[in-house]
C-alpha cells in the first residue's frame, strides 16, 4: 500500500509539473465571421508533446491537427470558422496530452467587425527614402482587437485633397520593394493582385494624400471606411537646424535637399519659403534672418504645393522641416583651430582659426556681419589667406616654424591661446614595394625615416598580419601564403595581380590629424639585375654588388625597395671572394634593393653568376670581377720625403690596379699636389711594369701632400670605380743640422756589408768612408743633398783646421730598383796614409749650388738657410757644421720592456725598433704564447697573441756588437670592467660613461680605438624605453678608456650593464644605475616682495634625492639669497636661477645636469589694509584679523619682514579683547610679530580696530576697520525652553545620536526638505539654506531635533590648549610642536557643529618652507614641527567637496632659541648622561623613541645613552608633552653616534699609594671639544636625581711593565665608576691590603703603574701613575698644656722629607723648628706663645710636594676646661657634679639623638664608609683635616666614601676643623699617622683635550 500510495504521489506530481510546463500561445482568440469565407487561425502548444485537439462546438469551430512528418503527434492545429451568423458566439478549444491526460483549453470567440484602424509608424513620409508599411486593424463594437486578418481582403485607394494637385504616394508591393520580402500571409494575395491587410507606400510627390482603406464585402458596408492624411515631404535639411544670433545680427539658411545620396542646394527654389513662428524675437526676409530681441523661436520651412493648415481642415497637419534660432547675448569669447581643433601643426597646413562667441547656456552664437572679433597673431609664422568680414575665421597656412600667441577680442571679452608649428612631416619612402615569397623565413626589415613635427610620432600598421611596426619607425614584414586556393587575388591600381598590400601611417603624437601614410605593396619578382657594382678591388677588400630585383606592373618593369630577405645564390668561376653579411648603412644604388658585399681572399679574376629563385622560375645576372694587390710605396719606406730646394727624389710605389686586358677598360692615373712647392714628372717604363715611378723636385721651402691615384673605367654605366689612393708627404725644408758617421766592424753573421763604424776601418787603397747626413730642424735626413755646397776640414792631433792637406771626394752612392735611381747615401772618401789616434774631420753646410738652382729656374732664399730671431726679427744664417772624431751606435733599442697584447682572432699588434741594423735574431722563452716575426718594412716588431700567458723575448742584433734587448711579453683577455658615469642625467639629455677594460692581470687593457670590434663589446639595457646606450667618439682618453653616450628617454630608473666578449670568455661590469629626471622647474613662477621681505624658491622634478641644488639671483642689489630664501633690498625686477649640481666621477668636477629661471620683482610698500572676515559680530564669538599691504601684498610677504613692528590697538577694550593665537600657551608676540592677530566680542558696540605698521625707515602706515558687535536675541521671561539648533553647512553629512539606542529619526511633517535623514540618523545637507526639523522619537518619547544649514564666511584656526609654557615667551621656543584645530563659522560668528568631512579640502602654505613640518590629521586638525629657528607665515584654508574655498587664516611662526632648552647640541655619543630642560609645565612627561638607545627618566628627563645607531644620521626623537594626545610637545633630534674614543683628563700623575681615581671621557671623534659625559645646564641639580649608574660603556684594568710593580697589582682593585662629584665617569683605584705591606714591597724604589680604559670595540687610553708612597705625622693633634714645646714626627721616605714644608697657620702664636732628618723620619718642635688663645682654632700645616699632600695637624689647649674645673670644689658629691652639669647633659644628648636621626635619614643608603685602618685607629676621635685642590680626583677619607655609588644622593660631606673640638683632649699614639692624597693638577702631567 505504501509503495503503491508513493508511485500515486509520484505521478500526480510529474502530472501537475507537466500542466504546469505545458500552454498555448494564445489563451483566447477573437475571429471575424464572413458570410463566403471562412478565417483560419494556427494554435501551438509551447511544449512539443502530443495533443489531442477537440472542439466543443463544431458548428461554430472546426479544429484540424498539424502533423509533422509521419508523426501521428501534434502540437499545432488549425481552427477555422464555420458559422455564418452574425452575431457574437464562444466555443472552446481542448488540446489533451495522450500520456497524461492533461488538458489545456482555449477560448475561441467569433463576432462581427464593427471599426478598422490604421497602425503606422509616421505619417510623413520623405522622397527617395525606403517604403513604409501601414497595417491594419479590426476591432468588434466592444473595442476588442480580432486576433488576424489573414485571408481578408481590403480596398485601399489613394486620393488628393485637390483635384489640381497631383497624388503624392503610391502603392507597392512588397515583391516590389528593394527594402522587404513578402510576409507568408500575403503570398497568395500579392500573385493575385488582390490587397490585404497589410500594404507599402512610397512617396513621389511632395504634398498630402488621403488614404482610404474600406471592407469590399457586402455584409460589412456598414463599416465606416478609414482615412489616413499622410504627407510626403522632399528629404530636406535646413542648414543651420539650430543657431544663436545676437540682436540686430543676421544669419542666412540653406536648404539642402537629398537626392540620388547626394546634397543640393535647392535654397533659391520657390517651391520653399521661410516662417519665423515668433516676429517679436526675428523676422525674416528670404532666407536671411534678423534679431529683434532676445529669445527663442522656430525658423518653419514652407512647401508651397503643401497646404497651410488654415487653408485645409487636415485631421493632421503635416510638420515641415524647421530651424530653431535663439537671440542671446555672448558670454564667452572661444578660439580653436580648425579643422583638427589642435593648437600643434606643420609647415604648410591650411587651417582656419576660429574665434567664437558663446551664450551663457553655452551654445556657439553665429556671428554676422554686423558684428566683429578683433584678433592678433604673428603673420609671419602663419599667413593669413583669407579672412571672413566680421573676423571670426581667419584661413591661413602655416608658413614658417615657430611659437606665437593667437589673441582675439570682442568688446570685453577676450581669449588667447599658443599656436605651435613646427617643421613639415615627412615620411621616407612614400611608397614601398616588397617582395611577395612565402617560402623566405627570414622577415623583411624596413626603416622609415620621419622628419619635421615635435619629433615625437606615432607609427600605424594598416594591416598587422602582414606589417609590424615600432615605435621608432621600424617596420618587419614576413609573408605567409595563407589564403584559400582559389580565391580571387587582390590587384593594384594598374589591374596587376597584388599579392598583398598594406600602408604605413606615421603621425604627431600631440596631433594625430597631421599624418603622412606610405603605400607598401607585395608583388612578384620577374627581374634580376645587377644595378651597381665595382668590378675591381684591392686584397681584403670589398666589392659591394648592388642587386635590383623587379615585379611586372602596369607593363613595365617596377624596381623593389627592400629585398634583404631574399636567399640568393652565388656561383664563382674561382673562389676569391667570400660574402659577409654586415652591409648596414650602404647607401644603395638607384633601383637597387640589397647590397651583397664580397670580401677579396684571394688575388685573381673570377666570374660570379647570382640567381634567385621564385615559384620554379630562375632570375640571374652576372659579372666579371678583379682582386689585386694593395697599392703601396717601395721607396721610401716611410713614404715620407725631405729635400732641400733644388733637389730632387724619386718614389715607386707598387702593385694597385694594372691594365686589363680581358675587358673594355681604361686605366687611368692622376696625381694632386702643390706646385708652389714641388714638380712633379712620371718616369716612363718601355715595357708593362707592376711600379709606377715619380720625380719629385723641390722647389720652395714648404710641405705639401703627393697623392697618387689610380683606377680602371669601364664603359658600362652600372660600374662604380675603385679608386686606389697613395699620399706621400713630402717636405721641402732648410738644412740645420750636419752629422758625420763612420764604418763600424760588423758581426759575422751580419748579411749586409759594412756601414757606420766605431772605427775607421783602412782598407787596400788607404781610403776612409765618412757618411755624410744632412737634417732640417727636426732631425729629418735630407734625402738628396746634391744641391748644398759642404765645406770640409781636417787636423791631426792638437793642431788647427786646415782645408787641402788631405785628399778627400764628395760623392753620392746611388741604388737602382728596375732602372729607376734612389739614393743611398753621401759619402766623403778621405786618402790617408796613416791614421793619426785623434784624427778630426770637420763639416759645414756653406750654401746652395747656384748654378744647380738656374737650371730649373730656382732662386732660394737670402741669406741661405735663413733663421729669424724671434726676439729681434733679424734674419740670420745658421751655422751649420759638425767635427767627427770617433762615432758609437746606439744598441738597439725597444720602446718599452713589457708589453700587453690583447688576445683576440685576426689580431696582432706591432712595436717599433729604433736603431740597429734591422737584422735580428728573436728568441722566445716559451712557445705557444705568442707568434713573434719582424716586419723589415715598417721596421716593426709583429706580435701575434695565441693564447693567455706570459713569455719573454730576447732581441738581438746580428750585425752590430751590442747587447741584446729584451722584451716581456703579456698575452692577457678581459678580466674586468669598471664604468665611471654620472648616475642621473635629464630626459632627452645625454651624458658621457667611461668604460675601463682592465686585463687579466688587473691592469689596464691597451685599447686599439681603431679596432673597438676585437673586443666585442656591448650593452645591456634593462629598460631601453628610459634610456638608451652609444659608443661615442673615442678621443682624449686614458689607457684602457671607451667612451660611451648615454642619453634620457623617458622618466624612470634602470640599470646598464657594459660587456665585453661572448658565451663563457663574456666579462660584465657591475649593473650601473641610472636615474632619468624631468628637468627642473622653480616655483613660484612670478614672485613680488618688498624690501627686507622674504620668499622661498622650491623646485620640483630633477634628480631623487637631488643633494646639491645652487640658487643665483642675477642682480644681487635688488635682491640676495640665501639658502632657498629670496630676500629683497632693493626695488627693481630680477631673475633667479637654480641649478642642479652633481659631482661628475668621470670629471671629478660638479656639472649643471639641469637648470631653471624664474622672475622676482620688489615693489615698495604704499598702504596696509585690515581684512577681517567679518565686520558684524556676536558678543562671544571668534575671528581673524590680518593685515594685508598695497598693492595686493599677502601676509605670506609682510609676515617675512624682521623690521617692521606692527601695533594693534581698539579705541573700546571693552568690546572688543586683541590676543594672539599663541596666547593661551603662554607666548605673547612682540610688535614685529603681530602680523595676523584674534578679535574677541565682548559686549555690543561699535569699536574700531587700527593697527599701525612702522617700517625701517620710520614710515608709518595704518589701517583701520569699524565692527558692530551686537548680541543675539534671546527670550528672558517667562524661562524659556530653549533647543540648540545644529549649525552645518550645505553639502555635509553629520550622524545623529541620542542616548536611547531605540531611537528613529525622521522628518517633521511640515519639513521643508532642506535636509534628509535616515532612520539611523545619518543627515544630509543639500544646497538650500534655512532650517529645518528632525524628530527623533522612541516608543513612548519625542525629541525635536533643530538643523540650521549655513553657508561658511571664515575658518578660524585655534592652539588646542593641551599646551602651557613655564614662562612667558616672546617667540615659539625651537623644537615645538604645536596642534591647531581649524572651525567654521558662519556670518555672525558662530562655530559650525559638524565641519565637513573631506579632510583632503585642508590645505596650506608655508613662506619658508624645509623649516617647519606641517602634518594634517582627522578631524581638521594640522600639527607643526619647528625644529630650526624661522622668521615665517603659515596660510591655511580650507575646500568644501565642490572645490569652493573658504577665507584663509593666517598665522606667524617666530621660532627662536629658548634659554629654558637644554641641551642644544644634537649629537651625543655612548655613555653620555643628558638633563634635559624644557619650557614645559613640569606635568611634562619625557618619552625616547627607542629606549633601547636613549633611556629617559619619564619624570626628570634624564636619559642615558645606552647603544648607538648603525646607520648614520639617523634620529633618536626626545619629547616633552603630550605626545600621544593633542596636545604640543618639545622635540629634540638626538644623532646617536658610537663612542669611538676614551681619553683620561691626565696621561701621568702622582699616587700616593691608597686610593685614586682617573677621570675620563667617552666621545666620538668629531667632538673633539668634549670634556665631560654629563650634560647639564644645572649640574648640582641633575646629580641630585641621578640615580645608581651602572657603568657598562668601558672597562679599566691596572697594568705594570717591570717586576715591582706586577707584585702590587694583586693589592689594589680597579673598577670602573660615575663620579657624581665630579660630574665625570672614572677608573677608581683602591687598595685592599694594609699601608704597612705597601711600603714594605716599595721601599725606596719608584714604581711606576699604568690605567687602562677600554671600550666595546677595543680602542682604549693609557694613563701613568707613579707610585710615590705618602708621608706619615705623629701625634695627629697637638694637646698643649702648659705652653709647654712638643716634638712633631714626620715619616717618609727621605726624597720626599728633603722637601717638605712644616708651616703654622698664624706665626704669632705658633712657631715650628726643625730639628733633624735622619733614616726615614724627620723631627720638628712646635713652640706655643704666652698669649696663645683659646677661642681660636689653630693647627700646624705640613706640605709634602713630592707626594702632593696638605695635612693639618690641628692644635688643642685645656686651659677653659681647667678654669672651670678650678672654679668649682673638688669636694663636691657626685649629685651636685650631675646637677650643675644638667644642662649640658640634656644638651649633649639632644644633639646625639638628633645626629643619630640625621644619620639613618640621611646617610643609610649610601654606604659604610671605609677609613684606613692604619691612619684611623679606632680609639682616635679626633683626626686632622686636609686641603685638597678643587681639580683633585682621588678623595680623602674625609670626603667621601671609596665605595660610595656615584648615583647615590650626592651629599656635602665636606669634613671642618670645628668638628675636631672636644671638651678632653684626644689620647695621641706614637704610632698614629695620616696618609695624604695627591692634587689632579700635577705640574708633570700632560692635559689632552681638557681645559
Amino acid at each position: 500500500m505504501r509503495t503503491a500510495a508513493f508511485n500515486l504521489f509520484l505521478l500526480l506530481i510529474v502530472a501537475v509539473n507537466i500542466v504546469h510546463a505545458a500552454k498555448l500561445n494564445f489563451p483566447r482568440v477573437l475571429l471575424p465571421i464572413f458570410q463566403d469565407k471562412s478565417v483560419n487561425f494556427t494554435l501551438e502548444v509551447v511544449e512539443h508533446n502530443c495533443f489531442k485537439w477537440t472542439s466543443s462546438r463544431q458548428d461554430l469551430i472546426t479544429v484540424a491537427p498539424v502533423y509533422h512528418g509521419f508523426s501521428e503527434c501534434a502540437y499545432q492545429a488549425l481552427i477555422t470558422v464555420q458559422t455564418r451568423e452574425q452575431r457574437r458566439n464562444t466555443a472552446i478549444i481542448f488540446a489533451e496530452e495522450v500520456s497524461t491526460g492533461a488538458t489545456l483549453r482555449c477560448d475561441v470567440i467569433v463576432d462581427v467587425i464593427d471599426k478598422l484602424n490604421v497602425r503606422t509608424t509616421t505619417r510623413q513620409l520623405y522622397l527617395e527614402e525606403a517604403p513604409e508599411t501601414y497595417e491594419l486593424h479590426a476591432f468588434d463594437s466592444q473595442g476588442n482587437e480580432f486576433s488576424t486578418l489573414e485571408g481578408v481582403e481590403f480596398k485601399w485607394t489613394i486620393s488628393s485633397p485637390t483635384r489640381s494637385v497631383p497624388p503624392a504616394l503610391r502603392f507597392l508591393t512588397f515583391s516590389d520593394s528593394p527594402f522587404h520580402t513578402v510576409p507568408k500571409p500575403l503570398e497568395k494575395f500579392e500573385a493575385e493582385g488582390i490587397m490585404g491587410y497589410m500594404t507599402l507606400l512610397e512617396g513621389i510627390n511632395t504634398g498630402t494624400s488621403k488614404v482610404t482603406v474600406t471592407m469590399p464585402q457586402p455584409e460589412y458596408n456598414n463599416v465606416a471606411p478609414i482615412e489616413v492624411y499622410i504627407s510626403v515631404l522632399a528629404n530636406i535639411i535646413i542648414e543651420p537646424s539650430e543657431v544663436h544670433i545676437m540682436t540686430g545680427d543676421t544669419v542666412s539658411f540653406r536648404i539642402l535637399q537629398l537626392k540620388m545620396g547626394k546634397l543640393h542646394d535647392i535654397t533659391p527654389n520657390d517651391q520653399y519659403y521661410f516662417e519665423v513662428e515668433d516676429i517679436n524675437v526675428a523676422y525674416i526676409k528670404g532666407s536671411s534672418a534678423t534679431g529683434s530681441r532676445l529669445g527663442r523661436t522656430l525658423v518653419v520651412l514652407r512647401d508651397r504645393n503643401v497646404p497651410r493648415d488654415d487653408s485645409d481642415n487636415l485631421p493632421e497637419k503635416p510638420k515641415g522641416p524647421s530651424a530653431q534660432l535663439t537671440v542671446a547675448e555672448p558670454q564667452k569669447l572661444g578660439i580653436s583651430l580648425l579643422p583638427h581643433n589642435n593648437w600643434l601643426t606643420v609647415k604648410g597646413e591650411r587651417h582656419d582659426v576660429a574665434f567664437d562667441l558663446y551664450a551663457s547656456d553655452g551654445q556657439k552664437i553665429t556671428l554676422g556681419t554686423r558684428y566683429s572679433i578683433g584678433s592678433e597673431l604673428d603673420e609671419s609664422l602663419f599667413t593669413i589667406l583669407k579672412k571672413t568680414r566680421n573676423g571670426s575665421r581667419l584661413f591661413g597656412e602655416a608658413y614658417k616654424a615657430g611659437v606665437t600667441q593667437v589673441y582675439g577680442t570682442y568688446k570685453d571679452l577676450s581669449a588667447q591661446a599658443e599656436l605651435q608649428i613646427f617643421d613639415k612631416l615627412v615620411l621616407q619612402p612614400m611608397k614601398v614595394i616588397l617582395p611577395y615569397d612565402p617560402n623566405t623565413v627570414k622577415p623583411q626589415r624596413l626603416q622609415f625615416v620621419s622628419t619635421g613635427g615635435d619629433g615625437n610620432y606615432v607609427w600605424f600598421s594598416g594591416n598587422p598580419q602582414v606589417l609590424q611596426i615600432d615605435s621608432k619607425g621600424l617596420a618587419t614584414t614576413e609573408i605567409r601564403d595563407d589564403r584559400v586556393k582559389g580565391a580571387a587575388k587582390e590587384l593594384l591600381d594598374s589591374g596587376s595581380l597584388l599579392s598583398s598590400h598594406t600602408t604605413v601611417k606615421v603621425a604627431l603624437a600631440k596631433n594625430q590629424k597631421v599624418a603622412q601614410m606610405a603605400q607598401i605593396y607585395f608583388l612578384p619578382p620577374e627581374r634580376l639585375e645587377i644595378k651597381q657594382y665595382n668590378f675591381e678591388t684591392v686584397l681584403r677588400d670589398y666589392v659591394h654588388l648592388h642587386v635590383g630585383i623587379y615585379a611586372y606592373v602596369n607593363n613595365s618593369y617596377v624596381p623593389y625597395t627592400k629585398c634583404d630577405n631574399l636567399l640568393y645564390q652565388l656561383d664563382y668561376a674561382h673562389q676569391i671572394f667570400q660574402l659577409e653579411n654586415n652591409v648596414e648603412g650602404e647607401k644603395l644604388a638607384p633601383d637597387a634593393c640589397h647590397v651583397l658585399r664580397l670580401r677579396a681572399t684571394a688575388v685573381g679574376t673570377t666570374s660570379l653568376r647570382i640567381s634567385y629563385t621564385f615559384q620554379d622560375k630562375v632570375l640571374q645576372d652576372s659579372v666579371d670581377l678583379h682582386v689585386f694587390e694593395p697599392l703601396s710605396v717601395l721607396n721610401p719606406l716611410e713614404n715620407e720625403i725631405v729635400l732641400p730646394i733644388g733637389a730632387s727624389r724619386n718614389v715607386i710605389y707598387a702593385d694597385g690596379p694594372q691594365r686589363i686586358f680581358t675587358l673594355e677598360a681604361t686605366l687611368t692615373k692622376a696625381t694632386k699636389y702643390n706646385a708652389q712647392f714641388i714638380k712633379v714628372s712620371e718616369i716612363e717604363f718601355d715595357t708593362q711594369n707592376s711600379i709606377t715611378a715619380f720625380t719629385v723636385l723641390c722647389r720652395e721651402v714648404g710641405s705639401t701632400d703627393f697623392t697618387y691615384n689610380v683606377h680602371n673605367m669601364l664603359t658600362k654605366s652600372n660600374f662604380a670605380a675603385y679608386n686606389a689612393q697613395i699620399t706621400t708627404k713630402v717636405h721641402c725644408v732648410r738644412p740645420r743640422f750636419l752629422k758625420l758617421y763612420a764604418r763600424q766592424e760588423l758581426r759575422k753573421s751580419c748579411p749586409l756589408e759594412q756601414r757606420s763604424s766605431l772605427l775607421y776601418l783602412k782598407d787596400r787603397e788607404d781610403k776612409f768612408e765618412i757618411e755624410i747626413e744632412v737634417q732640417d730642424v727636426k732631425n729629418r735626413k735630407l734625402m738628396n743633398i746634391s744641391s748644398l755646397v759642404l765645406e770640409w776640414e781636417f787636423a791631426a792631433g792638437d793642431e788647427r783646421y786646415h782645408t787641402d792637406s788631405i785628399p778627400h771626394q764628395q760623392h753620392t752612392e746611388e741604388e737602382n730598383y728596375q732602372t729607376v735611381r734612389l739614393p743611398a747615401r753621401d759619402i766623403l772618401v778621405i786618402t790617408l796614409n796613416e791614421v793619426a789616434p785623434n784624427f778630426r774631420i770637420k763639416g759645414t753646410v756653406a750654401r746652395y749650388d747656384d748654378k744647380a738652382l738656374a737650371k730649373n729656374e730656382i732662386y732660394p732664399e737670402r741669406p741661405p738657410f735663413g733663421v729669424k730671431n724671434h726676439k729681434t726679427g733679424v734674419i740670420t744664417k745658421p751655422v751649420i757644421e759638425n767635427e767627427i772624431r770617433f762615432h758609437t751606435v746606439n744598441s738597439t733599442l725597444l720602446p718599452n720592456d713589457h708589453v700587453s697584447i690583447y688576445l683576440a682572432p685576426s689580431y696582432r699588434e706591432g712595436i717599433s725598433i729604433a736603431q740597429g741594423s734591422g737584422f735580428f735574431q728573436l728568441e722566445l722563452s716559451e712557445s705557444g704564447i705568442v707568434q713573434v716575426d719582424y716586419d723589415e718594412k715598417t721596421k716593426q716588431l709583429l706580435l701575434t697573441p695565441l693564447r693567455l700567458g706570459h713569455v719573454r723575448l730576447e732581441l738581438i742584433d746580428r750585425c752590430l756588437m751590442n747587447e741584446p734587448a729584451h722584451l716581456s711579453i703579456s698575452v692577457v683577455g678581459i678580466g674586468a670592467i669598471n664604468v665611471l658615469a654620472l648616475d642621473r642625467v635629464e630626459r632627452t639629455h645625454s651624458i658621457d660613461a667611461i668604460v675601463k677594460l682592465y686585463d687579466s692581470n688587473d691592469n689596464l687593457l691597451h685599447i686599439d680605438v681603431s679596432k673597438l670590434d676585437v673586443y666585442e663589446l656591448s650593452e645591456l639595457v634593462f629598460d631601453s624605453n628610459i634610456l638608451s646606450v652609444r659608443l661615442d667618439e673615442q678621443q682624449n682618453l686614458g689607457p684602457g678608456e671607451i667612451r660611451y653616450s648615454i642619453t634620457g628617454n623617458n622618466v624612470g630608473d634602470t640599470k646598464i650593464v657594459f660587456q665585453a666578449g661572448k658565451g663563457d670568455k663574456q666579462v660584465s661590469s657591475d649593473p650601473l644605475n641610472v636615474q632619468v629626471f624631468a628637468p627642473i622647474r622653480l616655483y613660484p613662477r612670478n614672485s613680488t616682495l618688498i624690501v627686507g621681505s622674504s620668499i622661498q624658491i622650491y623646485y620640483q622634478g630633477g634628480p631623487q634625492p637631488n643633494t646639491n641644488m645652487i640658487y643665483s639671483v642675477h642682480h644681487n642689489k635688488v635682491a640676495t639669497m640665501n639658502s632657498a630664501i629670496v630676500t629683497a633690498h632693493k626695488l627693481g625686477s630680477t631673475k633667479i636661477t637654480g641649478k642642479c649640481l652633481l659631482k661628475n666621477p668621470v670629471t671629478g668636477k660638479d656639472e649643471i645636469v639641469s637648470e631653471d629661471t624664474v622672475e622676482l620683482r620688489v615693489v615698495s610698500l604704499t598702504a596696509v589694509e585690515i581684512r577681517t572676515p567679518l565686520v558684524r559680530i556676536r558678543s562671544g564669538a571668534v575671528m581673524p584679523a590680518t593685515l594685508w599691504g598695497q598693492p595686493d601684498l599677502s601676509p605670506m610677504v609682510l609676515g617675512t619682514l624682521e623690521n617692521m613692528h606692527i601695533t594693534w590697538s581698539a579705541n573700546q577694550n571693552d568690546v572688543v579683547e586683541i590676543f594672539n593665537v599663541l596666547t593661551t600657551a603662554g607666548i605673547d608676540y612682540k610688535s614685529n610679530d603681530m602680523i595676523s592677530i584674534r578679535v574677541r566680542a565682548l559686549n555690543p558696540g561699535k569699536v574700531s580696530i587700527t593697527a599701525v605698521a612702522r617700517l625701517a625707515d620710520g614710515q608709518k602706515l595704518s589701517s583701520t576697520v569699524d565692527l558692530i558687535v551686537f548680541k543675539t536675541l534671546e527670550l528672558v521671561a517667562p524661562k524659556p525652553i530653549t533647543m540648540d539648533w545644529i549649525l552645518t553647512a550645505p553639502r555635509s553629512t553629520l550622524q545623529l545620536k541620542c542616548n536611547m539606542d531605540d531611537a528613529l529619526y525622521k522628518l517633521d511633517s511640515q519639513s521643508s526638505g532642506i535636509v534628509s535623514v535616515t532612520p539611523d540618523g545619518i543627515v544630509h545637507t543639500k544646497d538650500t539654506l534655512g532650517r529645518d526639523l528632525i524628530i527623533a522619537k522612541t516608543v513612548d518619547q519625542t525629541l525635536p531635533i533643530g538643523i540650521e544649514v549655513k553657508n561658511v564666511q571664515y575658518i578660524l584656526v585655534t592652539l588646542l590648549p593641551n599646551i602651557k609654557l613655564k614662562h612667558l615667551e616672546h617667540k615659539i621656543p625651537r623644537g615645538m610642536n604645536f596642534v591647531f584645530k581649524v572651525s567654521l563659522h558662519d556670518n555672525l560668528g558662530n562655530e559650525f557643529s559638524h565641519n565637513i568631512e573631506e579632510v583632503n579640502g585642508l590645505r596650506y602654505d608655508l613662506a619658508t618652507k624645509d623649516v617647519v613640518d606641517v602634518q594634517i590629521g582627522n578631524n581638521l586638525t594640522i600639527a607643526l614641527n619647528m625644529p630650526r629657528e624661522t622668521n615665517n607665515m603659515i596660510a591655511i584654508s580650507l575646500k568644501d567637496i565642490t572645490g569652493v574655498k573658504h577665507a584663509e587664516d593666517y598665522i606667524k611662526l617666530s621660532v627662536a632659541e629658548s634659554e629654558h632648552i637644554f641641551p642644544t647640541k644634537t649629537i651625543f655619543s655612548v655613555g653620555d648622561i643628558i638633563c634635559f630642560d624644557s619650557p614645559l609645565t613640569l606635568s611634562s612627561i619625557w618619552t625616547s623613541s627607542n629606549e633601547q638607545i636613549v633611556a629617559i627618566n619619564k619624570n626628570t628627563g634624564i636619559a642615558r645613552v645606552l647603544k648607538h645607531r648603525h646607520k648614520l644620521g639617523e634620529k633618536i626623537v626626545v619629547t616633552s608633552g603630550d605626545k600621544v594626545g593633542l596636545g604640543g610637545y618639545l622635540k629634540y633630534d638626538l644623532e646617536v653616534r658610537e663612542s669611538d674614543a676614551i681619553l683620561f683628563a691626565k696621561t701621568l700623575d702622582i699616587f700616593s699609594g691608597s686610593e685614586y681615581r682617573a677621570h675620563l671621557v667617552l666621545r666620538n671623534h668629531i667632538q673633539t671639544d668634549k670634556h665631560t659625559n654629563l650634560i647639564a645646564q644645572n649640574v648640582s641639580r641633575c646629580i641630585n636625581h641621578l640615580d645608581n649608574v651602572h657603568v657598562d660603556a668601558f672597562t679599566c684594568r691596572l697594568v705594570a711593565n717591570d717586576a715591582l710593580g706586577r707584585k702590587l697589582l694583586s693589592l689594589y682593585k680597579v673598577k670602573a665608576i660615575f663620579d657624581g662629584l665630579n660630574s665625570q665617569y672614572a677608573c677608581e683605584l683602591q687598595l685592599l691590603s694594609n699601608f704597612n705591606e705597601l711600603l714594605s714591597i716599595v721601599k725606596t724604589n719608584n714604581v711606576l703603574l699604568e690605567i687602562q680604559a677600554l671600550i666595546p670595540t677595543g680602542v682604549f687610553d693609557t694613563m701613568s701613575l707613579k707610585l710615590v708612597p705618602g708621608i706619615q705625622v705623629s701625634p695627629e693633634a697637638l694637646q698643649m698644656g702648659d705652653l709647654k714645646s712638643q716634638d712633631l714626627l714626620i715619616s717618609g721616605l727621605d726624597k720626599v722629607l728633603q722637601k717638605l714644608q712644616v708651616i703654622p697657620s698664624d706665626t704669632k702664636y705658633l712657631s715650628v723648628e726643625f730639628i733633624e732628618h735622619a733614616h726615614g723620619q724627620g723631627k720638628y718642635k712646635i713652640h706655643f706663645a704666652d698669649d696663645f688663645p683659646l677661642d681660636v682654632q689653630l693647627y700646624v700645616l705640613v706640605k709634602s710636594p713630592e707626594t702632593d699632600q696638605n695635612i693639618e695637624v690641628p692644635v688643642y689647649g685645656n686651659t677653659m676646661l681647667a678654669q672651670k674645673c678650678s672654679s668649682r670644689p673638688y669636694s663636691s658629691t657626685l649629685f651636685y657634679r650631675l646637677i650643675e652639669n644638667l644642662g649640658f647633659i640634656i644638651t649633649t644628648v639632644i644633639i646625639i639623638v638628633f645626629s643619630f636621626w640625621v644619620y639613618i635619614t640621611c646617610f643609610q643608603t649610601q654606604g659604610v664608609i671605609t677609613l684606613n685602618s692604619e691612619a684611623f685607629q679606632s680609639d682616635k676621635s679626633n683626626i686632622s683635616s686636609q686641603r685638597s685642590s678643587p681639580m683633585s680626583s682621588p678623595r680623602s677619607p674625609f670626603i667621601a666614601s671609596p665605595n660610595r655609588s656615584p648615583f647615590a644622593e650626592p651629599q656635602q660631606r665636606s669634613q671642618s676643623r670645628h668638628m675636631q673640638h672636644n671638651l678632653s683632649p684626644p689620647v695621641v699614639s706614637d704610632e698614629s699617622f695620616i696618609y695624604g692624597h695627591p692634587h689632579l693638577g700635577s705640574p708633570r702631567s700632560a692635559r689632552r683635550g681638557y681645559n
